[in-house]
């Protein structure tokens, strides 16, 4: 069979590049077809006025050794000689009113400094530290597929375990917002509750802390654009092919199973297996027919909830920020009035200040980002009315947060050089992500308890991989899930799967 050993793998980003990379490893010849003309999808990077936009990255989960995440890493090429900033802070709550509130990445840390403020907080504020300390104690198992677990290995994790079992079966059910109201102290209670959207699981949040307490949420100078291009350079060392410019309007199938996939130009790439590493309602929606869709796959995306479409704040300062500490997650302040963004409305507003990567910005110079939770049909319905309608809205915004960095840095409107604001409808038409949702289905309980499927019946030979069968956004499920189409794709053709080559 002329094709038997070519892989179909739709879309650049992290999963598509890290299926292709696998996928060599085992000897398949994958073509990656990225719609854009250039790799990355939602990591993405760009240029303005001589700065490099970091469109995304924050922190590595897994950037240490002693992990197979690390082990992950390591096997595409993110690790080898990187370097890694590792902070002192997870984030940094600002009330102009008193000092900073710092969410120091230690448990020890945290427990103290919150202790000291307020001693009354001191129940929730206990369980929180415990939690980070549970969660970063961990084994989790991820040398194999999920589907490739059976009942012993996984009897065998939780006996290893317990604590952290103990403690996910806790946190799992309780929200960001219901926990950070438990406490009393008004700067605790509204800086937690501003670290991410209110309605996620608390489990993720705490997986994310603990492996920032354990020194393995570091962060990799360049950014997203210095990540694509690791894991670019380790598909093209093994003779990759990757094809930009390639839009997939169609997943061809026969016999119920896939076959191939038909690019804009109207050419078909016949192909033993797909690996669909792209938006996941493109996949439902266009590429497939409504009878190949599985029910569980139709049935998971109708209950799910998507992440908030965000519009993505960057800016160009001549100054270096000079003794402003740096944190995982970035510096939360508070915006002088609440504005409505497209139905969301914002008092408060976190912005990363990259003072700490000089690769992102001239000598002397600095790169800030912020990302602002936002409704995407007003977006819509502006561009429908023509690019000054559009314009006016992308301008009302950049000057608000502008206003509220300068109450936060005095004098800091002098020392611009640039600001712009990338919409929903940008991170749409870059990504292909349904109605510019950033990171997939949001981490909330009921997703965290949920198995989205990761092939179908209705099409064999196709498997699903990326932020959509994976709910909960940031970078290592991206690269797993990569990873797993392909050891499943080793098991349907009796090979033993490898990560060596």
């Amino acid at each position: 069979m002329a094709h038997a050993d070519r892989i179909a793998i739709i879309g650049g980003g992290i999963a598509g590049l890290s299926a292709g990379i696998y996928a060599r490893l085992n000897g398949f010849r994958p073509m990656v077809f990225e719609a854009q003309d250039r790799p990355g999808g939602v990591c993405a990077s760009w240029e303005r006025q001589g700065y490099t936009v970091n469109g995304s990255f924050h922190w590595l989960v897994g950037s240490a050794p002693g992990s197979d995440l690390h082990e992950m890493w390591r096997e595409l090429g993110v690790v080898q000689d990187a370097a890694f900033l590792v902070q002192d802070s997870f984030a940094v709550w600002h009330d102009l009113a008193g000092a900073p509130l710092r969410f120091p990445s230690r448990a020890e840390a945290l427990e103290e400094e919150w202790l000291a403020l307020s001693p009354e907080d001191s129940g929730p504020i206990g369980e929180l530290a415990a939690g980070i300390r549970a969660f970063a104690e961990a084994d989790l198992p991820m040398k194999r597929a999920f589907e490739l677990i059976g009942p012993l290995d996984w009897g065998g994790f939780l006996l290893r375990n317990i604590p952290f079992v103990r403690a996910l079966l806790h946190w799992r059910p309780v929200t960001l917002g219901a926990f950070a109201a438990r406490f009393h102290h008004p700067g605790l209670r509204e800086g937690l509750a501003s670290l991410w959207h209110p309605g996620m699981s608390m489990a993720f949040l705490l997986m994310q802390m603990g492996h920032a307490h354990k020194e393995s949420a570091g962060y990799l100078l360049g950014g997203s654009g210095g990540f694509i291009a690791r894991l670019v350079r380790r598909y093209a060392s093994l003779d990759g092919e990757l094809r930009t410019g390639a839009r997939v309007t169609r997943i061809a199938t026969e016999g119920g199973a896939a076959i191939g996939v038909e690019t804009a130009d109207g050419e078909m790439h016949r192909a033993a297996f797909v690996v669909a590493a792209c938006d996941g309602h493109t996949l439902t929606e266009r590429l497939l027919r409504p009878e190949e869709v599985s029910p569980a796959l139709r049935d998971a995306f109708a209950v799910l909830r998507p992440f908030p479409a965000i519009a993505f704040f960057s800016a160009g300062v001549r100054d270096r920020f000079a003794g402003l500490p740096a944190s995982v997650m970035g510096h939360n302040i508070r915006l002088p009035e609440p504005i409505e963004v497209a139905g969301h409305v914002q008092s408060r507003i976190t912005v990363q200040v990259h003072n700490f990567d000089p690769t992102l910005s001239p000598p002397g110079r600095t790169l800030l980002t912020a990302m602002v939770s936002t409704g995407f049909e007003p977006w819509q319905a502006l561009a429908a009315q023509g690019g000054e309608a559009y314009a006016a809205e992308k301008t009302r915004i950049i000057r608000a947060v502008l206003a509220a960095l300068e109450r936060w840095r005095p004098g800091l409107g002098a020392l611009l050089d640039f600001a712009d604001l990338a919409t929903p409808l940008s991170f749409e038409r870059w990504t292909g992500n349904h109605r510019g949702s950033y990171e997939g289905w949001l981490p909330t309980p009921e997703a965290q308890a949920m198995t989205v499927p990761t092939h179908m019946d209705e099409v064999r030979r196709l498997y699903v991989a990326g932020h959509w069968v994976a709910p909960g956004g940031v970078m290592p499920p991206a690269a797993y899930t990569g990873r797993n189409a392909i050891q499943m794709i080793c098991r349907d053709t009796n090979r033993a799967f490898t990560t060596r080559g």
